[in-house]
């Protein structure tokens, strides 16, 4: 018997395990319900059509109506939705519900390999129960670009960390074109990936430890000649666009994002890090502590999504609490296999409860509202709701231009909603506008210069008497 052909088969089994787990979470709504679990779906499902329909463009004329807007949410994503259509033909919800399960799969099985690689089994198999535990497991059932980026993050960042430690720069490209890519899905966590492996450079730099750097600018050539296949010509032609609220998360909820198991044993590992301080150590301290600071440059007053950063850092607490869980194991095996059991109990409770809260955030009428569009729509005059959730499921699936469409953080002009939300508008103003149609919760008063067309329990659809 080959005892060490074993122990790796056994190895993959422990670092398949939590992966599997996810997959198995994310199935049950993906089959439970007949549409994807997330609101944003609806504008990705929307740019995967408009690139069916006119080709790479990067101006979307139906969202942001009857202006358009340069298209400053990267392509990568939605392209691989509008290729899934000549695989499945007309369906891309349909795609984008049963990629839930395998992103999921995806971002657990990337992250807890590279938990692996960085320390040892014990330490990627517990982390990979670890982060399903977390806020952020919800979003990594979601299909959405973030989704996809985290598993280029985790693989990107143990790249680099192997291509600095043994000088292999074949791995700071492969770091830099996984990040590239990153550039072209979503930014945000592109520019934390940047980020995390800068500061990490410096660090090293700054302790005069014995690594070739010059893995550091192939990474970032390699990254920028990708990232610039899209934003060089965006930028160039429309300028730099983009506005973001700022989102915090108080302190007192930090334990319900990082989980409260990562949270006790994270000190432990913390500790045996600093006292060790290898490559990988300073690498997970780095990690965290990096994202840590820039989810508080809102201080400054910068705008900026820390709840989005929060769960960027996630990540390497959870490793650093698997450190921590290692380390008992070498002290007392037998609290070690009790803690692990709680650990994974935990996990599985956890991952079905986010089940339990997760459901499709299109309501029936939302449906109902899109799908007379798609039926009786002109296609031409611009709709206007006063419930902005609807837009982007009216743009999406039934191609009516809309006045915002979801991802309103790049838009160059809007439509004065307020005029229209309280009747202070003109017909000159309709003509102007291109306004066709006012969609208003069912309760409001019907607005001038209208028919009313259709009524479900929710919404009102008035059409406007100059088109």
């Amino acid at each position: 018997m080959d005892i060490s052909t074993n122990f790796t088969k056994v190895k993959r089994i422990l670092l398949l395990t939590p992966a599997i787990l996810a997959l198995c979470i994310a199935l049950l709504p993906t089959l439970k319900y007949q549409l994807p679990l997330s609101l944003d779906i609806y504008f990705h499902v929307h740019m995967a059509e408009l690139y069916l329909q006119q080709g790479l463009t990067q101006w979307d004329p139906l969202t942001f109506a009857p202006r358009g807007r340069p298209i400053y949410y990267p392509p990568l994503f939605h392209l691989l939705l509008a290729f899934s259509n000549y695989i499945v033909p007309n369906n891309l919800l349909n795609v984008a519900r049963f990629l839930q399960p395998f992103l999921a799969f995806g971002v657990v099985l990337s992250f807890s390999y590279v938990a692996y690689k960085l320390y040892n089994i014990t330490v990627g198999t517990i982390s990979g129960f670890l982060i399903i535990m977390s806020l952020p497991f919800h979003r990594f059932m979601l299909p959405i670009p973030e989704t996809l980026a985290l598993i280029f993050f985790s693989l990107a960042v143990y790249l680099f960390y192997t291509a600095l430690k043994d000088d292999k720069r074949k791995n700071g490209a492969l770091a830099g074109i996984l990040t590239g890519l990153a550039f072209l899905t979503h930014p945000s966590t592109a520019l934390c990936l940047v980020l995390v492996l800068t500061v990490y450079t410096l660090i090293l730099k700054f302790r005069k430890n014995e690594v070739k750097f010059y893995s550091f600018w192939i990474f970032l050539v390699c990254a920028a000649v990708i990232a610039s296949t899209w934003w060089v010509p965006l930028i160039w032609n429309y300028g730099y666009q983009f506005y973001f609220p700022t989102v915090t998360v108080p302190i007192s909820q930090y334990y319900h994002v990082f989980g409260i198991l990562t949270l006790i044993m994270a000190p432990l590992g913390a500790y045996l890090a600093i006292k060790r301080r290898n490559l990988s150590d300073i690498l997970v301290l780095t990690w965290f502590l990096s994202l840590m600071v820039f989810s508080q440059v809102y201080l400054l007053g910068v705008n900026i999504l820390s709840d989005r950063i929060l769960n960027f850092a996630v990540l390497p607490l959870v490793i650093i609490a698997g450190v921590g869980v290692d380390y008992i194991q070498n002290k007392n095996k037998a609290i070690f296999y009790i803690l692990t059991i709680i650990i994974i109990i935990s996990a599985i409770v956890s991952g079905f409860t986010a089940v339990k809260l997760s459901e499709p955030d299109p309501s029936p009428s939302q449906i109902d509202v899109a799908h007379w569009f798609w039926k009786n729509g002109d296609h031409n005059g611009v709709v206007l709701a006063s419930d902005l959730s609807i837009e982007p499921v009216i743009v999406a699936l039934s191609g009516q231009p809309v006045t915002g469409g979801g991802y309103g953080a790049a838009k160059i002009e809007e439509l004065d909603r307020q005029k229209y939300m309280s009747f202070q508008f003109t017909l000159e103003d309709l003509k102007h506008d291109h306004v066709g149609y006012l969609v208003f919760n069912k309760n409001q008063e019907n607005p001038p210069y209208s028919e009313l067309v259709y009524q479900n329990q929710d919404y009102k659809i008035f059409r406007m008497k100059n088109m």
